[in-house]
């Protein structure tokens, strides 16, 4: 028996009425500081503000080519200097195979100055009320002082090589100060699977260039220095799995003939598009705008092409043409170019950005105009209204909106239309999961839950890198909900949040991991067997942390149970007895007293099932049926599967409301 006790290890030997404690060399400064795990779904103030569930162990899953977080804290009773932090190996208590340091990476966490916190949500649904520091990104230093009785945040980030054998494995991080070190143990699971790298789930994070000259010093656009900028911009992206990425169509350069004819020139286009292809990691273009509002902006009834800079060969000189003198011209131009490249197929076009139930009609007029130069463009934007949908293939409604309208806008996905839905922080109802500093970190990752759970297969976000004049002091307009990453002179520094919603979009490659384990099972199956849905037993998991658009749970253990509930039932599948359960309504329904519930399943021959005690019987193809009645003191169904290699329980919980 081992225990690590402030800098103290104790190893007790039993058996023979001895024991032998060896002190090793950090106890004199065992009361320097101390270490402690929790959990990285939890922020953690340096002043201590409700501090989060610690533990003596850091214990982490994952699957192969996952990347996953770990948070350990820093808590001196004086003032440390020089604190730095070592990973050591993660060693294979089975097999002895390593992962080496180099799997794994750490940062200190950095603190953001609110003065106030974000409009639109009640106080019991921000992590604080301000003003206060609240942890946001991760650092740059790697060794700094912590100040006396503080509690410093260090984040793990650990990818877990799709090399790895699967298994238990064990290894040690050391913080190190001038006044002495600690070690705080990690265990790492490592389950027989592996994090698919294809993306699922389409998800874009608009970048803005603007601040090239102030931030990175890079003056002249698309220099090759702008380029290289914009390499470590995607290259970010695609590390956190987003695959969508957006190209302005105002880098496509437009001249007019001397015979008055127009031009026009894809190369800057092209080479922009190309930097994000080139990450091997991206799947789909999406376009800028042609289209803007009037001078109320988003209030304007009126949505007009935009004008365009158009080059005059014979001079040089530039000059403004109206859209209508463009577009007509470049629309086809660009619908062949994007033909002719291959990337048709993999454009989303915008029209323009928000277009509301007020200026509806002038938006249709816009999309029509535009669809009949270009009919093979599949047009995507973000909208606040249900009656623009016969004129668009890709909606993308508000969070709060597809809340409010989710029956029509599903009936209208049915009919063969693209479902996204996008986040404006300040702007978004009350409740629902939001992304500014101030709101959970649990906040940004079950949003890709919500994917899965309502058939939302994007996610869109404006705010990748709109900054503020200093992002980084009590940011004010828009609480950060408009920046994934901070600046720096070299490139970009990663937010918490940032790393929440990649583990979120790894967590939806769970859900359709599961699914088309059922899908292979259901296309094995004969006409007997078309009632299984593949997405439902996912659905019925992801419901266990978000129960509805407004209502989900903040707890982490909650969280990461239901993601152990999809390992377990992976690697139960093909163990026998195999059996395969649904219900009819699903799992996590909630009743008013009394309810029937449908049980429908497939099971390997030779087995035998029980349901809440009562033996059901099963057909030559593996089939079986039952109804049964829940009540307030019966709110599970109970199954049991038997044969002669094992026996498995199965069950389902309901909600009744007394």
């Amino acid at each position: 028996m081992k225990r690590h006790l402030s800098g103290l290890s104790v190893i007790v030997k039993t058996g023979m009425f001895s024991a032998i404690i060896l002190i090793n060399c950090f106890w004199l400064n065992a009361q320097s500081f101390r270490v402690f795990a929790v959990s990285d779904l939890s922020q953690v103030f340096e002043d201590g503000y409700k501090l989060p569930l610690s533990s003596d162990t850091m214990d982490l899953f994952g699957v192969r080519g996952e990347i996953i977080s770990g948070q350990l804290v820093v808590n001196p009773k004086k003032g440390l200097t020089d604190v730095t932090v070592e990973i050591s190996e993660l060693k294979d208590l089975n097999t002895g195979k390593v992962l080496p340091p180099s799997v794994a990476e750490w940062n200190f966490v950095g603190t953001i100055q609110l003065d106030k916190n974000a409009p639109n949500q009640p106080i019991r649904a921000l992590v604080r009320p301000a003003p206060a520091k609240y942890p946001d990104y991760l650092l740059e230093e790697r060794k700094l002082s912590i100040s006396e009785k503080a509690f410093k945040p260090v984040w793990l980030t650990i990818s877990i090589p799709e090399s790895a054998s699967p298994g238990k494995y064990a290894g040690v991080v050391t913080v190190k100060s001038a006044q002495g070190n600690q070690l705080l143990p990690v265990n790492l699971r490592v389950y027989p699977f592996t994090m698919p790298s294809a993306r699922h789930l389409k998800i874009v994070e608009w970048y803005s260039t603007s601040r090239f000259p102030e931030l990175h010093g890079i003056k002249e656009p698309y220099s090759e220095a702008w380029f290289d900028m914009l390499k470590i911009y995607a290259e970010n992206m695609a590390a956190h799995r987003q695959n969508v990425f957006r190209v302005p169509m105002n880098s496509i350069e437009i001249r007019k003939s001397k015979s008055n004819e127009l031009e026009f020139d894809f190369s800057r286009f092209d080479k922009t598009a190309d930097v994000f292809w080139n990450t091997g990691k991206m799947d789909y273009l999406e376009t800028g705008f042609l289209a803007s509002f009037g001078k109320e902006k988003w209030y304007s009834t009126k949505i007009s092409l935009t004008d365009f800079s158009v080059t005059v060969a014979e001079t040089g000189e530039k000059t403004v043409l109206k859209g209508e003198e463009v577009v007509p011209y470049l629309l086809p131009a660009f619908e062949s170019h994007l033909r002719l490249k291959g990337w048709l197929n993999k454009t989303y076009f915008h029209i323009q950005d928000e277009p509301s139930l007020h200026n509806a009609l002038s938006w249709k007029e816009i999309s029509s105009y535009m669809h009949y130069y270009a009919p093979d463009l599949r047009r995507m934007d973000a909208i606040e209204t249900t009656f623009l949908l016969d004129d668009i293939e890709v909606a993308v409604p508000k969070l709060d909106a597809l809340a409010s309208w989710y029956n029509l806008y599903k009936a209208w996905e049915e009919k063969g239309n693209e479902l996204w839905f996008y986040t404006v922080g300040i702007y978004q109802a009350s409740l629902l999961p939001n992304k500014t500093i101030d709101m959970p970190m649990m906040d940004s990752r079950i949003l890709h839950w919500l994917n899965y759970k309502y058939d939302a297969t994007g996610y869109l976000h404006w705010g990748w890198n709109q900054w503020t004049d200093d992002p980084f002091k009590n940011p004010d307009v828009h609480i950060g909900d408009g920046w994934h990453v901070y600046p720096t002179k070299k490139g970009v520094l990663n937010s918490l949040r940032w790393e929440q919603m990649r583990n979120g979009i790894q967590d939806y490659e769970y859900f359709c991991m599961l699914e088309n384990k059922i899908k292979a099972l259901k296309d094995s199956l004969g006409s007997s067997f078309t009632w299984i849905d593949p997405k439902q037993r996912g659905k019925e998991i992801a419901g266990r942390v978000v129960m509805d658009f407004a209502e989900h749970s903040d707890d982490p253990a909650v969280m990461y149970k239901a993601k152990m509930e999809v390992i377990r039932e992976l690697m139960d599948f093909n163990t026998s007895p195999r059996i395969y359960i649904q219900t009819n309504p699903r799992e996590n329904a909630s009743f008013t007293d009394a309810s029937d519930v449908e049980v429908f399943g497939w099971t390997e021959p030779g087995t035998k099932i029980a349901i809440n005690g009562k033996e059901i019987p099963v057909t030559n193809q593996g089939l079986f049926l039952d109804l049964f009645q829940l009540r307030s003191k019966t709110s599970s169904i109970i199954i049991n599967a038997s044969n002669s290699d094992g026996s498995k329980e199965i069950v389902r919980n309901f909600r009744i409301k007394q």
